[in-house]
């Protein structure tokens, strides 16, 4: 778990979601690259994992979780190095961007969860909340941080200060203490025969086609907003560094939002908690389209509902897949329920970007946002109930 919450907020997730907004107003300034431009690479990115998403699911059920993080995280941080050393070419840029999904494969939440899903049955989501917290916590983390390294080294020291941390604290994290389950976890929830034995099963059930269509959404939302934010709140008036620091509201929301729904869905009914968390990120959308963003406190308060919606996303992905479809084949099903989210991912930002520049601002986009995210809450009422867990007998010893 806390080798999950370590590599999580070094990751490639809170890469897109809250670090390439902050590099994009210095790399605009310097080549003189427009905004779509910029999240256009964000586009390429996601979409890229997108279609590899499927085959690392498959190579996850093969290999185990162990032997696809270790050389993705050395993949991972020699191409943050070098997009610092990136000469102002736009094609290189792109391709810089498009080696960064395929190293990062092992550092997907598929992996983290992967394992967690393996070590932890009965308490599950509060296991899987605590280590994608990670997520929450660079999102809270990182903005300002890298924006003060961005002052003081300038944006090709940031890019080179994040893929030296990757070195530095998660390789050997992950070396030392990340290890596959030891056993298969039997679930005390009924799934039959403890879940689809491939994805030809998986495609037959309702909970499978629920998952894709809630993820496009999600992933839309989800990156839409915390791709775009930086820019958004420096264009209502903020400093660039107020702007990253203010940011981090969203992140809080996220780190609440992970551990909080992770505890609920162990207790409560999973189809409730995740409404009541997508309708907080609709609301607090909502209100930074309606002038949230305008002073300090009224946007912090909007960040944090947003943050909270976010933050339950990967919680729920992994928890609804393990409980309603289970293990059996858990990397293939995840790998296309994560590329059903990433093809949402790569329309999110772009869709802000272009929307800025033909509408004359943020605000239609994020109320297009709050709706995907109102839209995507009452979709998971739509998953049948699942029956309470069967008592796990104690073997006497």
């Amino acid at each position: 778990m806390a080798t999950s919450t370590l590599g999580l907020m070094l990751g490639y997730s809170t890469y897109i979601s809250y670090v390439f907004g902050v590099f994009a107003r210095p790399l605009g300034a310097e080549f003189g690259w427009s905004r779509p431009q910029i999240a256009f690479a964000l586009t390429l990115c996601n979409w890229f994992v997108m279609a590899l998403s499927p085959f690392a699911g498959f190579l996850l059920d093969r290999v185990g979780p162990r032997r696809m993080l270790l050389p993705s995280v050395l993949g991972l941080a020699a191409v943050l190095c070098a997009l610092a050393l990136q000469p102002g070419s736009l094609p290189t840029f792109y391709a810089l961007h498009l080696a960064l999904a395929l190293a990062a494969l092992g550092t997907l939440p598929a992996v983290y969860t992967r394992a967690i899903v393996g070590w932890f049955d009965e308490r599950r989501g509060m296991a899987l909340g605590i280590a994608l917290a990670g997520v929450g916590l660079g999102g809270i983390l990182l903005p300002p941080t890298l924006q003060a390294t961005i002052g003081a080294l300038g944006w090709r020291g940031a890019y080179a200060a994040l893929g030296g941390a990757m070195l530095v604290l998660v390789l050997p994290t992950a070396f030392r203490f990340f290890d596959n389950a030891p056993t298969p976890v039997v679930s005390g929830v009924a799934v039959s025969s403890h879940g689809v034995a491939n994805l030809r099963e998986a495609a037959r059930t309702r909970p499978f086609w629920l998952l894709i269509a809630i993820f496009v959404l999600l992933g839309t939302m989800t990156l839409g907003i915390s791709a775009s934010l930086v820019p958004i709140l420096t264009d209502s008036g903020l400093a660039p560094q107020a702007a990253a620091a203010m940011a981090s509201a969203l992140g809080v929301g996220v780190l609440v939002g992970r551990i909080a729904s992770g505890l609920l869905i162990d207790r409560l009914p999973a189809r409730l908690v995740a409404l009541v968390c997508l309708l907080a990120s609709s609301a607090g959308l909502a209100g930074l389209a309606n002038g949230g963003a305008s002073t300090g406190a009224p946007i912090a308060v909007c960040l944090f509902l947003t943050g909270f919606g976010i933050g339950a996303e990967f919680d729920f992905m992994s928890w609804f897949v393990s409980r309603y479809l289970g293990l059996r084949a858990y990397g293939r099903i995840y790998g296309l329920t994560y590329a059903a989210f990433q093809l949402g991912c790569g329309l999110g930002p772009l869709l802000m970007a272009i929307g800025r520049e033909r509408l004359g601002g943020y605000g239609p986009g994020l109320m297009g946002l709050s709706a995907a995210a109102t839209l995507a809450g009452l979709l998971f009422l739509a998953f049948p109930p699942l029956a309470r867990p069967a008592p796990v007998p104690v073997a006497a010893k």
